[in-house]
């Protein structure tokens, strides 16, 4: 029984980002940590002013090796290392937030270089007001500032309204997250701000740069000729066209990352995990310590109550009588969920060294599992209701493990001697193999099956060391529904609930999802990745496209005069617009090749998010090429079609 004594803020979550509801203090004079056999606990100190890393790493060296010496049975081996707090936390933040930042990047330069094909645009109709600056005797200095300024203001303008739309981005990006760690954390501050208006000024003034340096310096003589005809020749042509050629590359590369990761998570939904999830409902139970267990004096052992077994018995004969039940069984964690591991040893093998013991996957089940779950059966039997605490113990493998340790025989009638680690407690009795069994997704649909092993609840011990009595209080229940049953089922889960109530009235009834959510939620990192890139990726496209459109449309522009004359001399339709596109394309698979050959080195940076296909996977590549081309030659047909549309006699018109 525990008091009540404080209340943490809202969100406090300091540790990996995972949930924490109740915070208790450990008892130093508990067995468990006074014979020092338990080493999960992290210590956390904050150093001295003026003390260093590496001082305090030498001070903690001396302190282990006194340890060592005072506990050799525990402490042998066993260092200390020091870390900042920060790179402990958040070691992993690099690894999945460094190629978010990148594409963050790629999507901020494609905007910049429209803006500055824009600025270019913009400067090269305004070349006669800053000829007549010039000859009024506005200095180069004085036109660059002018233009820098303007561009500077357009730059804060629209980072402005990126952070009013950020204020939506972060909901929508919550919403995605899902589990994501310290998602709920994201928000705007002083420090998220300061960098907008840094990036937004210093994006301003780099791509603001070139069109205020070409502005700032007008032909006087050629500029003021009253029949001055606008060509798209020269430096200005050349850089508006490396402007889109660069837009398409860099789209190319974030398309290509987003359809690697639509093709990953296609390919993990048609994975198939080893069972049926239809129609499967998933609630989680936690028989507490202090009304099941008690420690026995004198060391790390704890008696569990037989009332914990007859507990779940009841509660699956009770849970199976409901209407719309199919079958209900238990496991101690769900598939794709950690699994907890055991060492054993094979009887009539060699003894291997202590720290050389085989390690498989251990999870315990009522026999009932296998048939809910729909598992094949490839040898021998499941475990059935006669594996009971008076029979011979049974485990049941899967068959990653008869192929690890059984490579040459046959592992049916195999004896295994299973051990509590770290300590050094084996269970007291070996368990017989009896059945062979299909390879479950326990490590993840996106990794192959571990090695593992399947003990009914009902073949326990009564004593647990240490920790590990956990394993046999937490189950998870998987109820097969009937059609009567839908989703989550409101008012079956209340049944379930009122049945557990009636066993033991404290008992909760917690993470109540379908089998499909928890395959949904073992995949939610990718699908985040997912989501993330297709949303930048679709922005690229979209940049792209506005910006060969308008490198099109001013081109059509600045060559009516030549069109006119085009047409004047008999050329159709149908060659004007080829004229307009062939540009355009050109510019298209320029960029396209240039994508294609930065993507296939970029590409590898998400190559860990990846599932089924390769970095470079040809077919991908293909048909996001071929996707960006088709975009580019719509974005040209429009400024081509309205080049069609040229009155000779209006082109030609004196100016």
């Amino acid at each position: 029984m525990c008091t009540t004594v404080g209340v943490m803020p809202p969100g406090f979550e300091p540790f990996y980002g995972d949930r924490i509801d109740i915070w208790e203090p450990m008892d130093p004079a508990s067995t468990t940590h006074s014979k020092r056999e338990d080493h999960y606990l992290m210590a956390i100190g904050r150093l001295k002013p003026g003390v260093t890393l590496r001082q305090a790493q030498l001070e903690m060296d001396v302190i282990a090796r006194r340890l060592e010496r005072a506990y050799p049975a525990v402490n042998k081996g066993v260092g200390v290392k020091v870390l900042p707090l920060h790179a402990a936390l958040f070691g992993w933040a690099p690894r999945m937030l460094a190629p978010l930042l990148g594409v963050v990047g790629f999507v901020l330069l494609i905007a910049c270089a429209n803006v500055a094909n824009l600025l270019l645009a913009r400067t090269q109709t305004r070349r006669k007001e800053f000829v007549v600056r010039a000859s009024l005797g506005a200095g180069r200095a004085r036109l660059i500032r002018q233009l820098l300024v303007e561009s500077g203001l357009l730059a804060l303008v629209g980072g402005s309204l990126g952070v009013l739309l950020a204020v939506w981005g972060i909901k929508l990006f919550r919403q995605l997250a899902g589990e994501f760690p310290y998602a709920d954390s994201v928000s705007i501050d002083g420090r998220v701000l300061l960098f907008t208006l840094a990036a937004s000024l210093l994006s301003g003034i780099l791509f603001g740069l070139a069109p205020a340096l070409h502005g700032s310096s007008p032909d006087l003589n050629s500029a003021l000729k009253e029949g001055e005809r606008r060509t798209a020749t020269g430096s200005r042509g050349i850089t508006r066209k490396l402007l889109v050629i660069s837009e398409v590359a860099l789209a190319l590369v974030l398309l290509v990352g987003a359809g690697l990761m639509i093709n990953s998570m296609v390919r993990l939904q048609h994975v198939d995990p080893g069972f049926n999830p239809t129609k499967v409902l998933t609630m989680e139970t936690f028989l507490s310590e202090s009304g099941y267990v008690e420690h026995v004096p004198g060391g790390v052992l704890k008696n569990v109550s037989p009332q914990a077994t007859t507990f779940y018995q009841q509660l699956l004969q009770r849970i199976e009588n409901l209407p719309g039940v199919e079958s209900v069984g238990m496991i101690g964690q769900l598939p794709t969920r950690w699994e907890e591991p055991r060492t054993f040893v094979i009887l009539g093998h060699p003894v291997p060294e202590p720290d050389k013991r085989p390690e498989a996957g251990y999870n315990e089940v009522s026999p009932s599992f296998f048939h809910t779950m729909q598992i094949p059966l490839k040898k021998g039997r499941f475990l059935n209701e006669r594996d009971t605490a008076s029979a011979p113990w049974a485990v049941v493998i899967n068959e990653a493990m008869a192929r690890r340790y059984f490579p040459n025989e046959d592992p049916i009638g195999q004896l295994l001697r299973l051990r509590f680690e770290p300590y050094a407690v084996e269970e007291s009795q070996p368990r017989v193999i009896v059945g062979i069994m299909g390879d479950v997704k326990h490590g993840g649909l996106d990794s192959d099956a571990p090695a593992g092993m399947y003990v009914s609840y009902l073949q326990q011990p009564s004593q647990y060391p240490g920790g590990r009595v956990v394993g046999h209080l937490r189950h998870d229940l998987v109820i097969r529904t009937g059609s009567g049953v839908t989703g989550s089922g409101a008012n079956f889960v209340a049944s379930v609930k009122r049945i557990v109530a009636e066993l033991d009235k404290d008992q909760p009834v917690t993470d109540i999802m379908t089998m499909d959510e928890v395959l949904s939620r073992s995949i939610s990192g990718q699908r985040f990745y997912m989501q993330l890139l297709g949303i930048v990726g679709g922005l690229a496209l979209l940049l792209a496209a506005v910006g060969i459109y308008g490198v099109m449309s001013y081109s059509v522009t600045e060559r009516t005069h030549e069109i006119g004359i085009r047409v004047a001399l008999g050329a159709r339709r149908t060659d004007v617009l080829r004229l307009v596109v062939n540009l355009g394309l050109k510019l298209t698979l320029i960029g396209v090749a240039a994508g294609v050959l930065v993507a296939l080195g970029l590409t590898r940076l998400i190559t860990g998010f990846l599932f089924g296909v390769k970095a470079t996977d040809p077919l991908t590549y293909a048909l996001i090429s071929s996707l960006l081309v088709g975009v580019a030659v719509l974005a040209c047909y429009l400024p081509a079609r309205r080049a069609t549309k040229v009155d000779p006699m209006v082109a030609l018109r004196y100016e």
